[in-house]
C-alpha cells in the first residue's frame, strides 16, 4: 500500500501526445430492450437505487423475479450510467450480465480505442458530470440525453498509456475494497462484543428495568420548529441526518434566533447530551452531542437523553441504544404508514440491562477501544478514496 500511495502521489502526466477525442468515438449506447425482465433468463437487475456515487463497479443489485416492466440488457464490461438526477453522478462498471432500469444507458467501450474498463475511471472525474449537468433537461426531474453526452471532448492517452493508468487506478481501487472488507468485519466485531457484553443473560447480574428508569436525568422530544421559525444563523437545530449510528456526523445547518428560542420555549440540547432518532435509517439509533460551538435545540424527530452521572455513563448508554438488540426492540415499536416513527413513550417502555455505574465504565471503554480502531480504519478509507479521486481528476 504505501509503495502504491507513493507512486500515486508523484503520478507525472505528460498528455502533450494525448488526442482530443469525442466520448461518442469511444463508447456505444446500448439499448437492447427486455420486455418480461422475470422470464427474459436474467436474475440480476439494476435499479437507480443500487448506484453509489463513488464506486467503481456496481456493488448491489436486485432480481428480476416478479419484474414485469420493460428494462435495458447489458453484458459484463458495461458501464452503467444514470441519466436521471445527474446531480448525483451516479456510473459504474458491471462485471456480470443483468438488465437495468431504463433511467440508466448502457455504455459499451470501443475496445479498438480503449483498454476494457478504463472509461469507468472516466466516469468518476469531476469534469464530465459538471459537462452532464450543464446539459440535463427538464422540469421535474432533469436527464441527460446520450447524444448531449456523446459531444463531450477530453484528452485520451495512447493504449499503453492508458494500460499503466488503469493498472495504478484499479491497484488503488482494490486497496480500498479491501479496507472496505475489514471495515465491515470490525463492524460485526463491534455489534457481536456490545450484544454479548450488554444483554447476554447468562453474564448479567443486574436487573433488567423500563428504559425511563434507567437512571436518567431528562429525557425529553425535540422542538416543532417550521420553516417559518427558522433563521440564517443564530441556535443551531439539529436533525435526524446529524445522528448517525454511535456517531455525531454534524452535517446540517438549520438555525432558529433567540427570540424565537424563548418564543417556543424550547429545550437547549448540551455537549454529551445523547440523542436518539426516532425515524429511520435505522430506528432508534443514537450519538453523543459534541461541542460544536453553537447553543443548540434539536427537531421533534429526535429524543434528547441526559443520564444522571452519579448513576449512568452516557456511553454505556450509546453501546447500548445502538446494540441489534435494542434497535429490534424500537423497530418493532415503530408505527406510522408512509414514515415509520417510535413515540418518546414506547422508547421509555423498552426493557433494558440496568448494571453498575463501574460495570456500565468497564463495557463502554472496551466498546469505545473497538470503536475507536473502526474509527481509525474509516480515515483510512476517507484518505484511499481522496487520492484515487484526486488520481482521476490528475488524468480526466
Amino acid at each position: 500500500m504505501d509503495n502504491l500511495i507513493m507512486e500515486s502521489k508523484v503520478l507525472n502526466i505528460d498528455k502533450s501526445n494525448w488526442k482530443l477525442t469525442k466520448l461518442g468515438d469511444l463508447l456505444e449506447d446500448i439499448s437492447q430492450r427486455v420486455d418480461n425482465p422475470s422470464k427474459s433468463g436474467y436474475d440480476r437487475f439494476v435499479g437507480l437505487e443500487h448506484f453509489v456515487s463513488g464506486d467503481i463497479k456496481i456493488k448491489n443489485w436486485g432480481t428480476t423475479e416478479n419484474l414485469t416492466s420493460s428494462t435495458k440488457a447489458f453484458k459484463a464490461g458495461d458501464i452503467l450510467f444514470a441519466r436521471r438526477n445527474a446531480y448525483l453522478r451516479r456510473a459504474s462498471l458491471v462485471d456480470f450480465d443483468g438488465c437495468c432500469s431504463g433511467d440508466a444507458f448502457v455504455l459499451r467501450e470501443n475496445h479498438v480505442k480503449v483498454v476494457p474498463g478504463f472509461m469507468a475511471f472516466f466516469f468518476n472525474s469531476n469534469t464530465v458530470w459538471d459537462f452532464a449537468n450543464e446539459n440535463a433537461a427538464g422540469t421535474m426531474s432533469q436527464r441527460v440525453k446520450w447524444r448531449d453526452l456523446a459531444e463531450y471532448e477530453f484528452l485520451l492517452p495512447p493504449k499503453d498509456e492508458q494500460a499503466r493508468l488503469a493498472e495504478l487506478l484499479w491497484s488503488l481501487d482494490e486497496v480500498i475494497e479491501k479496507e472496505k472488507e475489514v471495515l465491515e468485519r470490525l463492524e460485526i466485531n463491534l455489534d457481536v462484543r456490545g450484544s454479548h457484553l450488554i444483554w447476554n443473560e447468562e453474564n448479567r447480574m443486574e436487573e433488567v428495568v423500563k428504559f425511563a428508569s434507567a437512571n436518567l436525568k431528562k429525557f425529553v422530544d425535540g422542538d416543532w420548529i417550521e420553516s417559518k421559525d427558522q433563521s440564517d444563523s443564530g441556535i443551531r437545530l439539529l436533525q435526524l441526518a446529524d445522528i448517525g449510528v454511535r456517531e455525531f456526523i454534524n452535517k446540517s445547518s438549520r438555525f432558529i434566533s433567540e427570540e424565537t428560542f424563548k418564543r417556543l420555549r424550547c429545550f437547549e440540547v448540551l455537549p454529551n447530551d445523547v440523542l436518539i432518532a426516532r425515524m429511520p435509517d435505522p430506528i432508534g439509533r443514537a450519538c453523543i452531542i459534541e461541542n460544536i460551538g453553537h447553543k443548540m435545540i434539536t427537531a421533534v424527530d429526535c429524543c434528547i437523553v441526559r443520564v444522571e452521572s452519579s448513576h449512568s455513563y452516557n456511553r454505556y448508554l450509546l453501546h447500548l441504544l445502538n446494540t441489534r438488540e435494542f434497535l429490534h426492540k424500537a423497530n418493532l415499536l415503530a408505527s406510522g404508514t408512509t414514515r415509520q416513527r417510535i413515540a418518546r413513550k414506547s422508547l421509555e417502555e423498552i426493557k433494558v440491562p440496568k448494571p453498575s455505574l463501574e460495570c456500565q465504565f468497564k463495557i463502554a471503554n472496551e466498546l469505545d477501544s473497538l470503536y475507536e480502531i473502526i474509527g481509525l480504519n474509516r480515515a483510512k478509507i476517507r484518505s484511499s478514496e481522496s487520492l484515487q479521486k484526486s488520481l482521476i481528476n490528475q488524468i480526466f
